[in-house]
């Protein structure tokens, strides 16, 4: 009997020690060696976990897990998990081919056109020809007072394999005035959230087959929350991998869109004549448009240009009736009176 107790006492520190060791694997979630200690616990159906009470029938199974060195695996992973990334993503992401490697590829792209409407219109279905959508978009146009010239602003989604040919056909419907590409390699951060989700199913595995074996409340519970934490680590993580599958197989296009009257294509090196005629050009073409404002700023004024007229008109009437009238009474009173004739 007291063989017995000393052994239940020793199972009980023993299990105590795994719980501790569990919960830091848990914690860290990288390794895959975990899954071999977590199996371990569960290599005898009738040894109890997690601080249940041991009778004297468990202890041999208790001692298989000690013994076969199960408890050395067990540390090995936990030194593992307290690692901030996986130490092999970096070496086995250099090793990755080009063609293979995870990228995020974004460009920004800013054009100008005299066919506003046109390339408008076109866009939305050269969008939908090659597989991708319009993630946003914003319009600044003109009004009825206001004859600015106008702008738009797209978030276009386009399959990574097809986004060069794309951005290539903007830029032949309209100048590009403006090109920008950028791509983020997260091949190494790839690699270790699948590690690391690995792992992690696999510590959920466990403690599923644990929670089989369990008997009372308190047992339950424990597992319970342990198995919480590790399915929201689970959906975090997965939920980041589909983040980076979304970017990675659809590359991201800002495309700025801006109206404008004339196109100027900069010359390689333009001599001195070229940019005489050039600049003479564009004079002529300024005056133009400013007579043109002129004319139509003068018609469009017209209703208001025929009630200033009449008015001035009234005033003018007015004031020379005025003026008429002093000028005669000033005459007679200059005048002098003629003689009556006496006969």
């Amino acid at each position: 009997m007291a063989m017995a107790n000393k052994l239940s006492i020793i199972s009980k520190i023993r299990l105590t020690v795994i719980l501790i060791t569990a919960a830091a694997v848990l914690l860290c979630g990288c390794g895959s060696t975990a899954k071999d200690g977590a199996q371990s616990l569960t290599s005898s159906s009738q040894s109890p976990a997690l601080g249940w009470d041991a009778g004297a029938d468990a202890a041999p199974n208790e001692e298989i897990i000690w013994e076969t060195g199960e408890w050395e695996i067990a540390e090995e992973a936990v030194e593992d998990f307290y690692e901030p990334q996986n130490p092999t993503a970096s070496s086995d992401a250099d090793g990755i081919e080009a063609s293979q490697r995870k990228l995020i590829k974004n460009r920004d792209l800013s054009v100008e056109t005299i066919e506003y409407d046109s390339l408008i219109s076109e866009l939305s279905g050269l969008v939908s020809q090659y597989g991708g959508y319009i993630q946003d978009s914003t319009q600044n146009g003109s009004s009825y007072y206001d004859t600015s010239l106008r702008s738009a602003r797209f978030t276009i989604r386009i399959p990574a394999e097809r986004f060069d040919e794309f951005t290539g056909l903007i830029g032949d419907m309209a100048t590009v005035t403006y090109s920008y590409e950028y791509i983020d390699d997260v091949t190494a951060s790839y690699i270790d959230l699948e590690a690391r989700l690995k792992a992690l199913k696999a510590e959920q595995e466990s403690y599923l087959r644990l929670m089989e074996m369990a008997t009372t409340v308190d047992e339950i519970l424990s597992i319970q929350s342990y198995l919480s934490n590790v399915n929201y680590q689970i959906e975090s993580f997965t939920a980041q991998l589909k983040s980076y599958d979304s970017l990675i197989s659809y590359s991201t296009l800002s495309l700025s869109i801006t109206e404008v009257e004339r196109i100027t294509k900069p010359a390689q090196q333009p001599g001195v004549f070229e940019r005489i005629g050039t600049n003479l050009s564009y004079n002529l073409a300024s005056i133009g448009d400013w007579f043109v404002n002129l004319f139509v700023g003068t018609a469009s004024a017209l209703p208001y240009l025929a009630i200033a007229a009449v008015i001035i008109l009234i005033l003018w009437i007015v004031v020379k009736a005025v003026i008429k009238r002093v000028f005669r009474q000033d005459n007679s009173l200059k005048s002098p009176e003629r003689p009556e004739n006496k006969e």
